[in-house]
């Protein structure tokens, strides 16, 4: 089967079809008339600046926030949210095993390691949350979340609270997600424009005014609107996605 026919088979295993959402009677609108699709391999991005909705379309999508109108095609089991800041008290001893057992109640030791251990990070196991560093805390969040085994898992920026540097790291981690689970979707917030493009296969472009695009990174950065909204930020980029002949395996 050549790559043509791999993609002919993949599932759409989410839609979203105009949905909108307004806090005053429908004056202004935080979303309005958002339609994509998400495919049962592709890793999506929701791109721009703050407050032009790309948070709240993720709850919109995980149904933590109720929206006005909307229609919302769901083929996948099972979803995992990862929201973008979870605080913790410093002070509170907590090892990375507890803290996985709190969002995963039913899940063993054996299994915790297992999962550790394919990340290569069995090291983690016994080390208190609060000395982990900004990317080790990401990796544990992302690793509890696919211990629930889901279709779909849905990253709320995920570097926001990372250092720049370690950025790279981030989506190091991602690429290893799709190696170890290759039919997994994925849709993450991101404020880097330039690190979505590299490792994105689909992205969805927000701002102010609601304007909503669903192309592909090149297409995206080739398109002149979004040229004309983004600046500099889509010039040429190196775009590098997971391998996608693995997605059947």
């Amino acid at each position: 089967m050549n790559n043509k026919e791999k993609v002919n088979t993949l599932e759409e295993i989410l839609k979203l079809e105009n949905v909108s959402l307004s806090y005053d009677n429908k004056k202004t609108y935080v979303l309005k008339d958002i339609s994509f699709w998400v495919l049962s391999w592709e890793i999506l991005s929701i791109i721009w600046m703050n407050w032009s909705g790309k948070s709240t379309l993720l709850k919109v999508i995980a149904w933590i926030q109720k929206i006005d109108s909307w229609k919302i095609i769901k083929n996948y089991k099972k979803l995992s949210y990862v929201p973008q800041k979870i605080s913790l008290d410093k002070t509170f001893p907590i090892l990375v095993s507890e803290f996985i057992k709190i969002y995963n109640p039913k899940t063993t030791k054996e299994n915790i390691i297992s999962y550790l251990k394919k990340f290569n990070s069995e090291n983690l196991f016994e080390k208190n949350i609060a000395s982990l560093s900004g990317w080790e805390f990401q990796k544990v969040l992302i690793i509890s979340a696919l211990l629930n085994k889901p279709d779909l898992i849905l990253l709320d920026e995920p570097t926001a609270w990372i250092d720049i540097i370690w950025e790279e790291i981030f989506y190091e981690i991602i690429k290893e997600v799709k190696v170890i689970f290759p039919k997994i979707s994925i849709i993450l917030v991101s404020h880097n424009i330039k690190l979505v493009y590299k490792n994105s296969d689909k992205v969805i472009c927000l701002h102010e005014n609601n304007f909503c695009c669903h192309w592909s990174p090149l297409e995206v950065s080739a398109n002149k609107i979004t040229e004309s909204i983004f600046g500099k930020y889509t010039l040429p980029y190196k775009h590098n996605p997971h391998d996608k002949t693995n997605h059947n395996k």
